[in-house]
């Protein structure tokens, strides 16, 4: 394995990306409903042999979050650069009330009714910042959706519950003006207003970063990874490896209370190590392993195979097969992707090992 054949991947995939984006900057995501699914029935994202029912959506505005955090990694190629610009505009042309997201846009049947999440915000509003623009001003609402016990809520929305800040209640202003399809939204959807949800918890932490405000995430963080708990403590990922990527990304900052997980997730990841490279279900899946193992610290565990079956298993058109990267519900019967996404996640593996790799030896190049 040379430097050029991890370039010459990137720069495919780079391609598909940029190929892939819609004309305001955001990305399309295919929603896959079956029975009973679990992610390796969501392979194919068709009629086909598994018959989920398939639906693109294009007002989706989270797989642009997804996709942006990712590619932060590339910013200084030009063909990233210029995606995460596009994203950036689609990101600040759909922003809500005070600086919030939320997960549908434009004409979708729910855009009106689906309140502002933090997870969406978070990510959304990491982004921007890294990208340049200025921080929105959504600290005052984040700190004004937390629970009690100091854990954020995943929904921005009305609870019995006082709150003195104006800007949050600006911020749900959409609730007084369809009650009625408010009323039948929260009867019908799988989600509830009181949602805690630790992926959504760390990606706040992520993006606020460590605080008096932020102390109860750490503690959930540590919580859910000594109990063994990472398919249940979130609605939306209730994969494992969905888990380690995402809290990875706090350990990386270094927080101190966080540090005796890095040897316990190592071990969970390379216990789902295949002979052929891959780890877990997919390309997916081995690249949130293998950019995990990179944030906690352990890069030199990972396998060359697993880097190799990620450059195989590029599709000629430059793009990773699709899989599942969120759920709709915790039953598991919808799930959401798209090679778009699936593609930026595994671009950013390749680069972290890439530079992981130069960092030890210049040989590299030739090796």
């Amino acid at each position: 394995m040379r430097i050029d054949d991890l370039d010459f991947s990137i720069e495919k995939g780079l391609i598909f990306i940029e190929n892939r984006q819609l004309a305001n900057g955001g990305f399309p995501c295919l929603l896959a409903q079956t029975k009973n699914c679990i992610a390796e029935d969501l392979l194919e994202f068709d009629d086909g042999v598994k018959k989920s029912k398939v639906t693109q959506e294009d007002d989706t505005i989270f797989p642009a979050s997804l996709i942006g955090l990712s590619l932060l990694h590339l910013k200084d190629n030009c063909g990233a650069r210029k995606i995460l610009d596009q994203v950036a505009s689609f990101l600040l042309q759909n922003q809500s009330h005070f600086g919030m997201w939320r997960h549908y846009r434009g004409t979708h049947q729910l855009a009106t009714l689906i309140p502002n999440d933090l997870d969406n915000s978070s990510l959304a509003s990491f982004v921007l910042k890294e990208l340049g623009f200025p921080a929105p001003d959504n600290f005052s609402v984040f700190n004004s959706n937390r629970s009690k016990n100091g854990l954020f809520y995943t929904w921005v929305t009305l609870r019995l519950q006082w709150e003195p800040n104006i800007k949050y209640w600006m911020s749900i202003w959409e609730e007084y003006r369809h009650p009625i399809g408010q009323y039948y939204f929260w009867k019908l959807m799988p989600c509830e207003k009181r949602d805690i949800d630790a992926v959504v918890n760390s990606n706040v932490l992520f993006y606020l970063g460590e605080g008096d405000n932020t102390s109860a995430i750490v503690n959930l963080m540590v919580q859910v990874i000594l109990e063994g708990r990472e398919e249940t403590c979130d609605k939306w990922y209730s994969r494992a490896i969905m888990i380690y990527y995402f809290f990875s990304k706090n350990i990386q900052k270094g927080i101190p209370k966080l540090e005796p997980l890095k040897e316990i997730i190592k071990t969970r990841i390379l216990a789902e190590l295949k002979s052929d490279g891959q780890i877990f279900m997919s390309a997916l899946e081995t690249a949130m392993a293998v950019s995990a193992l990179i944030n906690i610290g352990y890069a030199q565990d990972i396998s060359k195979k697993s880097i190799q079956f990620l450059l195989d298993a590029q599709n000629q058109e430059g793009s990773w097969d699709k899989w599942v990267i969120y759920y709709g519900e915790p039953t598991k019967t919808s799930g959401f992707g798209d090679d778009a996404i699936s593609t930026s996640f595994v671009l950013e593996a390749l680069y972290k090992y890439k530079m992981y790799q130069l960092s030890l030896s210049p040989e590299f190049v030739n090796s």
